[in-house]
């Protein structure tokens, strides 16, 4: 009966110290948590980047030259930064032919590789355009895409 006595106090001491630890684990990660958020919530952060993002595309915009104001066979491009309701993208559907070697205004719609397709009728080629205008293009904070926005002027070799 003693030894039975004993096992119960070692249960009860070894769940004691479990529930004691875990405490303690949980106590580091919230402190872990808010050290690294420090008043951050997750709505400011997206906000912030946004703001951030959209305050790059319209320093982007330039004033139109004579050459601009010339009437042409190029789509122009649609407003940016409007206010209105946000549209859905949708790609054109260029052919070959469509996109003539120059200077070229990216439209709504327009993809790196859609551009490729209407100039050379393969799209793969859409590094091309990104070696010509490397200074020009932007890229996500990753790397991995490569971003045009609509009235910017690309060169077509």
């Amino acid at each position: 009966m003693a030894q039975n006595g004993n096992t119960d106090q070692k249960i009860s001491r070894d769940t004691l110290a479990l529930i004691i630890g875990g405490v303690f684990v949980l106590a580091l990660v919230f402190a872990a948590y808010t050290y690294f958020n420090r008043g951050r919530s997750v709505t400011d952060t997206f906000t912030n980047r946004l703001e951030d993002i959209l305050s790059t595309d319209t320093e982007r915009e330039e004033q139109p030259t004579e050459e601009d104001t010339q009437p042409s066979n190029e789509r122009k491009p649609s407003a940016i930064g409007t206010g209105g309701p946000a549209q859905a993208w949708v790609a054109n559907d260029y052919q070959q032919g469509d996109i003539k070697a120059g200077n070229y205004t990216v439209v709504s719609g327009d993809t790196l590789w859609e551009i490729a397709e209407a100039v050379y009728g393969d799209g793969t080629q859409w590094t091309r355009i990104l070696e010509a205008n490397s200074s020009k293009v932007g890229f996500l904070p990753n790397g991995q895409q490569a971003l045009i926005i609509p009235g910017q002027v690309l060169v077509i070799p």
